[in-house]
C-alpha cells in the first residue's frame, strides 16, 4: 500500500513539473527574442509585393535579414505581376489571402472593407515607438479613421529637380526650402529662353498631374476635403493654386503648353528635364536613378517649400491571416534600419523611417558619380493626402474637368464649381 501511494504521489509531482516546464517554454516562445513566438513551432507566412524581379531580390534580401531575428518564421515572397489590386482581391475572395500585403495609397479601400487590420494593439504590445521610427507626417500616411493600418516602408517626398548650369547661366540662385510659389514663378520666367520667337527652354514643367497642383493647394492652406469629409474644391486656396499653374504657362510662358508638350512627343517631364528642355520639375525619387545615367546634365534636388506629397508604400496584415502576431513581427523588423539597408544601398527608393533618411548610406549616396542633396527628402514636409475609399471616383471627377482647364479651354469658375458639384454627389 505504501509503495502504491508513493507511486501515485510521484506521478502527480511529475505531471506538475511537466506542466510548469511547458508553461515556461510557451512564455519564452512569445518573447521578443523568442523566434516565432509559437512555442518553438515554425510558422509559414505569405507576402505579396509588386515591382520587378530585381526589386523582388532586394525584398528577399531584407527578409533574409529578418530571418536572423526570427528563425522560426518562414515568409514566402510572392511577386504579383500586372494589376496588383485586382489579383490580390481575387486571392482574398478565393480564400487564399496573403498574411502580409504591400499596399500604397489605396490602403484605405482595404481598411474600409475590413480586409486589413489596424495595427495599434500590436504596436503597443510589441513596444514599438512610432514617434522614434517615423516623423508624424510619414506615420500619418497610413492612418485611417484614427488608426494605424500599415508600417510605412518607402516614402519619397516630391522634390524639386533643377539644372544647375541653367541657373548659373541665368544668374538665378538655387532653390531652397525657404522658397515660395512666387519664387518658383520668378525663377521660371528668368530661366525661359526664346530663340526666333520660339521657346527652346522652359523654366518649369507644370503639367496636369495631380501631385503638382495638389501640393499648391495645401501650400495655400487649403485641402480637397474638410474634417467632415466634405468637398472644398470651390475654395480660395484651390482657385489660387489652379490659377497659378495656368498663369505660369499661358500668361507668362514659363511652362510648355499641352500643345507644345504634344509637339515634343508627349514624353513627359522627366525625359524633357534630362534633355535640357526644362530647368525645373517636381517629381519623385525614381528620377534620380534615371538621371544618374545621363551624361552632361548638371542637376541637383531641393526640398519643396511648404508642403508636398509623397509616393509611399507600407506593409499591412490581412484580416484573414491566422498568424497576425508573427506577421507583425516580420513587418516591424522589415522597417528597422538593418532591414531597410539593402533598399538604401541599392538606391531602390527613399526609406520611410527616420533612421533610414538620416543614415550616412542614404545621405552620402552617389548617383552618376556625384553626391546630391539627399537631405531634401527629409526636409520636405509631407501633407496627409485626402486618401479615402472613394479616391478613384474623386480623381476621375477632378481630372476630367482639369484636363480641359489646363488646356485653357474652360474658365476657372466653371471648372471649380463643376468639380465641386461632382464631388458633393460622391460624398453626400
Amino acid at each position: 500500500m505504501k509503495r502504491r501511494s508513493f507511486g501515485i504521489i510521484s506521478l502527480l509531482v511529475l505531471s506538475m513539473l511537466i506542466g510548469l516546464t511547458a508553461c515556461g517554454s510557451k512564455d519564452s516562445g512569445t518573447s521578443a527574442e523568442g523566434g516565432a513566438g509559437t512555442s518553438g513551432k515554425k510558422v509559414d507566412l505569405s507576402m505579396t509585393i509588386w515591382g520587378s524581379e530585381d526589386e523582388k531580390k532586394i525584398y528577399q534580401e531584407r527578409l533574409d535579414i529578418v530571418k536572423k531575428t526570427y528563425p522560426d518564421i518562414n515568409v514566402k515572397l510572392n511577386l504579383v505581376a500586372g494589376d496588383y489590386d485586382q489579383k490580390v482581391q481575387t486571392m482574398i475572395a478565393g480564400g487564399t489571402a496573403p498574411d502580409i500585403m504591400m499596399i500604397a495609397e489605396n490602403y484605405q479601400a482595404y481598411a474600409s472593407k475590413n480586409q486589413i487590420i489596424p495595427l495599434d494593439e500590436l504596436i503597443q504590445k510589441n513596444n514599438v515607438n512610432m514617434s522614434e521610427r517615423y516623423t508624424d507626417d510619414i506615420a500619418n500616411l497610413m492612418k485611417y479613421d484614427g488608426k494605424q493600418y500599415g508600417m510605412p516602408d518607402r516614402a519619397g517626398a516630391m522634390v524639386l529637380f533643377y539644372n544647375k548650369d541653367m541657373f548659373d547661366k541665368a544668374g538665378v540662385s538655387y532653390p531652397t526650402k525657404d522658397w515660395k510659389q512666387e519664387d518658383l514663378l520668378n525663377a521660371a520666367q528668368k530661366l525661359t529662353i526664346k530663340e526666333n520667337g520660339k521657346t527652346v527652354q522652359w523654366g518649369y514643367y507644370p503639367g496636369s498631374w495631380w501631385p503638382q497642383w495638389m501640393q499648391l493647394i495645401y501650400q495655400n492652406g487649403g485641402s480637397l476635403l474638410d474634417a467632415d469629409n466634405k468637398p472644398t474644391f470651390d475654395s480660395e486656396p484651390v482657385r489660387k493654386a489652379l490659377q497659378f499653374l495656368n498663369d505660369l504657362t499661358f500668361k507668362y510662358g514659363a511652362g510648355p503648353t499641352p500643345t507644345e508638350i504634344a509637339d515634343m512627343g508627349n514624353i513627359g517631364a522627366d525625359p524633357l528635364f534630362a534633355q535640357g528642355k526644362i530647368a525645373m520639375e517636381t517629381t519623385g525619387f525614381w528620377n534620380i536613378g534615371s538621371l544618374a545615367k545621363v551624361q552632361g546634365n548638371n542637376w541637383d534636388i531641393a526640398p519643396i517649400w511648404g508642403e508636398t506629397n509623397a509616393f509611399f508604400n507600407g506593409f499591412t496584415i490581412t484580416n484573414a491571416s491566422k498568424h497576425k502576431e508573427e506577421a507583425f513581427k516580420v513587418i516591424e523588423a522589415l522597417t528597422t534600419l538593418d532591414a531597410q539597408m539593402p533598399m538604401i544601398e541599392k538606391g531602390q527608393d527613399a526609406p520611410a523611417t527616420k533612421a533610414g533618411l538620416s543614415s550616412d548610406k542614404f545621405l552620402n549616396a552617389e548617383y552618376g558619380g556625384k553626391k546630391i542633396n539627399m537631405a531634401a527628402f527629409s526636409e520636405s514636409k509631407i501633407y496627409a493626402e485626402p486618401l479615402n475609399p472613394q479616391w478613384n471616383e474623386m480623381m476621375k471627377v477632378i481630372n476630367d474637368k482639369l484636363g480641359v482647364y489646363f488646356n485653357n479651354k474652360a474658365s476657372l469658375d466653371d471648372t471649380v464649381t463643376s468639380i465641386q458639384s461632382g464631388l458633393e454627389k460622391i460624398y453626400k
